[in-house]
């Protein structure tokens, strides 16, 4: 019974406790406004996948889907990456910005994949642990937590994998869930917490709320679903004069869903 009495008092627990039911509640509102996210029938092919997930960084879906599409249509299949040449890539995927560095990495992921992994498909990957397989693609140059944990729960249909980009790092840091600086951090704190089953439901809506109301600039904290339970102090409290509509299309709008 001590012991018992001791946890709860413990203040790693508490804490953990208060985060799983700040969670849990803005889950349960943002499954209001959005609904339930449906996956696709087909999980894409794993590496399709990363590479996909590569070209989307530090630009919109919109214009990273530009460049896989152009990607795709010269190299059909992506293991021949290994050998292009980075000029050729970079006309490519020009469209989806930092052309060079994202061609580069390409290439390099590709060439260590071929050389690390014998077969890098959903069967064998699966068949790993996540926390270890993230880990493990972690150690291929230009690949991240953000990349790895976004392999796993769009190509591999792990459910309870929770990748965090930009929105999903503001959005929980602005509502006090974690007070981390960087997405990796926020992933390190946040990643346990996720209710079994709901990574990806959480995941979508979360990208979702921060497009069309927490947005980086100028959020819409007068009219959004969690304003009560909100801890960031600097709300955006007086509507504009003119309220421009969100495109619902480009709030929807998933790279990761098209690959």
């Amino acid at each position: 019974m001590q012991g018992q009495l001791a946890k709860r008092k413990d203040p790693k627990h508490q804490k953990s406790g208060r985060t799983t039911s700040l969670l849990d509640v803005v889950a349960s509102r943002l499954r209001d406004l959005f609904g339930v996210p449906q996956r696709k029938r087909r999980l894409p092919d794993p590496l399709e996948l990363l590479i996909a997930t590569v070209l989307s960084q530090n630009t919109n879906d919109v214009n990273s889907h530009k460049a896989y599409v152009n990607l795709k249509s010269k190299y059909p299949h992506f293991l021949d990456l290994a050998g292009a040449k980075p000029g050729e890539i970079v006309r490519l995927i020009k469209v989806g910005g930092i052309a060079n560095k994202k061609s580069r990495t390409i290439i390099n992921v590709v060439r260590e994949i071929r050389k690390s992994f014998p077969h890098f498909d959903r069967k064998s990957l699966i068949s790993e642990e996540r926390n270890s397989l993230i880990d493990r693609l972690r150690e291929l140059n230009g690949v991240g937590y953000k990349t790895a944990s976004c392999l796993s729960l769009f190509a591999l249909g792990d459910d309870d994998a929770f990748p965090v980009d930009t929105h999903v790092h503001r959005v929980l840091n602005r509502i006090g869930i974690v007070r981390e600086k960087t997405p990796d951090k926020t992933y390190l704190a946040v990643r346990d917490f996720i209710p079994p089953g709901r990574g990806y439901e959480i995941h979508i809506n979360l990208i979702r709320f921060g497009r069309k109301v927490c947005t980086a600039q100028r959020p819409k904290c007068y009219d959004c679903v969690i304003f009560d339970v909100c801890g960031w102090k600097e709300k955006c409290l007086d509507p504009p004069d003119e309220i421009t509509s969100v495109d619902e299309s480009k709030v929807r709008f998933m790279l990761l869903e098209k690959v």
